[in-house]
């Protein structure tokens, strides 16, 4: 029976449009979908079970990414022979502002000399994050004599809202400490920047 009293070639040629149409859409979902595989191989939910984070694969992950506010700059990811995991660093441009508290690098060498500083969660979860790194989101600032001059000495507890760049994590089997360079200190709308250089 023809549709809608349709001739053979009317009817014909209906199906086949529907037939192509049909096909162009697969193929559009099939795109989508291999466009979605390529974003989830780089950069994954940001939900975790435990610390927030844009999650990132250290493997698939290439320079001029972006993760977040960030863009990756450099990663130089390796499996270790101990559980397959990878360790490495992964270097990011771009500046991001975050509100936290100072921190005290817990290693007694570095106690009362480094100046650091954890992200509250709702900043941490703007900040990349390697898979399988599940450390508190803090870092010690590699200029650290700009940050102190505007956090003051090494502390503990202390709230503020900064703006800084050159994120980097450092992943290893041991402790190792991301890193940041400090950029500026916000407070009550006025800012305090870096001198320059």
């Amino acid at each position: 029976m023809r549709p809608c009293g349709l001739t053979n070639a009317a009817a014909a040629g209906a199906c086949l449009l529907g037939l192509a149409l049909a096909a162009c859409g697969e193929e559009r979902q099939t795109e989508t979908s291999r466009a979605n595989t390529i974003r989830s191989a780089t950069t994954a939910s940001l939900a975790s079970p435990s610390r927030p984070g844009i999650r990132f694969d250290p493997v698939a992950l290439r320079p001029g990414t972006p993760v977040g506010e960030l863009v990756v700059e450099s990663v130089d990811a390796r499996r270790t022979p101990i559980d397959s995991s990878y360790v490495g660093v992964a270097r990011f441009r771009g500046r991001v502002r975050l509100s936290g508290r100072t921190l005290r690098n817990p290693d007694p060498e570095l106690h009362d000399v480094a100046i650091c500083f954890e992200a509250d969660s709702a900043s941490a979860s703007r900040l990349p994050r390697w898979l399988g790194d599940e450390r508190r989101p803090w870092f010690c600032f590699g200029n650290r004599q700009d940050a102190a001059r505007a956090l003051g000495p090494a502390s503990e507890g202390v709230p503020a809202t900064i703006v800084i760049e050159r994120f980097t994590i450092n992943r290893g089997l041991s402790d190792q400490v991301n890193t940041a360079w400090f950029v500026q200190l916000v407070r009550g709308g006025r800012a305090e920047s870096r001198p320059a250089r």
